[in-house]
């Protein structure tokens, strides 16, 4: 039966759409183990480890390429030293702000113990290793229980944090092995101060804990590995804001910047902390994180199943889908909300009942006279942007563009009974090799 929304959508038209490839700079680490083992050699790195010892390896929220295999890289590492690899769960409010939910996180990212060799020991339990600046420096217990962690983390920019340390091992000391209790603290005074927090209370844990060195994992344009750098955990605060500066040529990009409509496929706490990357869609929680991108309406359609209905960021979109909606697990959506006072991001956002009326109500608001004609790009999502779908009205700039080459002729986008995409909006990674 048709609906009111019906009646004031049915009419609005969906442009075809071609498929492109963007030939953003991508220079890939092709040898990971090669690259890890020549320098886990380096005397300054290789006795760190002893027979007998416990190592824990901090692991994240985030969908970092490649990561499960350097935890098992990392391991045998380990084990060769006769000591035991565990990993540790290292995000904050993540999975509900519970030990179960941050495990159960782990695994459904593919940090099973068949494919790291690892057991994951998770728990919120911290312990206080003392003040500074009337911050309380909070740090895991089980990591502390261990003879010795490696900190392991991409080195990115924030999504809402601007400074000389965003995302990164500073960051993921703080507040991933800070657990919960450590994320409510560095968010306690809003986003605008959690970076001042992180580097006043990283460099204590780097003195007080038992971090033996740091290994950042750095990224290119396509969410791809470039390079993995191990650093003497004395040398943190000094490295980590140069290895930030030179990642910010790097950063996943969409090349048409003025926009009247931007369709995410899918978003996710293991593609971004506020489930889409402001730094790809130009708005973020706290202002405006890409200035370069001019979007007028944002419309995402999915979420991933890692995200397990923690759909924070939802509130960066204009628009979304009923199937969207109903996979949110509020508690754990609001828990972080409200733990990084960022609960902007926890708003949800209106949602039509299919994605087809999504698309169309996302149109009808952009105020367009011309409808038939509007310009819009559509992305699997912000960490994949190799290949992006561009309106017909987009094409002669792709054509202009040196960087961006057309793929496919346009074509009309195909729906099922239901109004959903058909095929199924997609969010399986692009080969990066064979798009660039």
């Amino acid at each position: 039966m048709k609906t009111s929304l019906n009646l004031i959508l049915d009419d609005i038209p969906i442009p075809r759409f071609a498929r492109v490839a963007q030939d953003l700079p991508a220079p890939r680490l092709e040898d990971i183990p090669g690259r890890m083992q020549e320098q886990l050699t380096r005397p300054e790195f290789a006795d760190t480890v002893k027979p007998g010892q416990r190592i824990g390896i901090t692991v994240g929220s985030r969908g970092i390429a490649n990561m499960p295999q350097m935890v098992r890289i990392l391991g045998d590492w380990v084990k060769s030293k006769g000591a035991t690899p565990v990993v540790i769960p290292a995000m904050g409010s993540h999975g509900g702000a519970t030990a179960e939910g941050q495990h159960e996180m782990l695994l459904g990212m593919g940090f099973t113990p068949d494919v790291t060799g690892c057991e994951i020991v998770s728990s919120l339990d911290v312990t206080e290793l003392g003040e500074v600046a009337g911050l309380k420096v909070l740090y895991s217990t089980d990591a502390l229980n261990c003879d010795g962690v490696i900190l392991m983390n991409r080195v990115k920019a924030h999504t809402d944090i601007v400074g000389p340390i965003e995302s990164g091992l500073m960051k993921m000391a703080t507040i991933g092995v800070g657990k919960h209790r450590g994320a409510l603290q560095a968010h306690s005074l809003g986003l605008g101060v959690t970076g001042e927090m992180v580097q006043q209370i990283a460099p204590v844990m780097f003195h007080k804990a038992n971090i033996i060195f740091g290994i950042a994992v750095l990224e290119n344009a396509f969410d791809d590995t470039r390079d993995v750098v191990l650093i003497e955990t004395g040398k943190i605060t000094e490295v980590e804001p140069q290895l930030l500066e030179e990642s910010r040529q790097h950063l996943p990009q969409v090349l048409l910047r003025d926009l009247d409509v931007l369709v995410v496929n899918y978003m996710g706490k293991n593609i971004s902390g506020d489930g889409m990357d402001p730094n790809v869609l130009g708005r973020s929680l706290i202002g405006v994180k890409n200035p370069a991108m001019n979007v007028n309406k944002i419309v995402v359609l999915d979420m991933t199943p890692e995200s397990h209905g923690n759909a924070t960021g939802i509130g960066l979109a204009d628009i979304t889908t009923k199937r969207l909606f109903d996979q949110i697990d509020f508690t754990a959506t609001f828990t972080n909300g409200v733990t990084s006072n960022g609960i902007a991001g926890s708003r949800i956002a209106p949602f039509m009942p299919n994605q087809k009326m999504a698309l169309q109500c996302a149109a009808r608001l952009t105020l367009q006279p011309d409808l038939a004609n509007l310009r819009i790009v559509r992305i699997k999502n912000t960490l994949d942007v190799a290949e992006i779908w561009v309106s017909e009205a987009l094409l002669p700039e792709v054509a202009a563009n040196p960087a961006l080459r057309q793929l496919s002729e346009p074509e009309e986008l195909q729906f099922d009974d239901n109004g959903d995409l058909f095929p199924p909006a997609s969010n399986e990674r692009h080969d990066i090799a064979d798009n660039c």
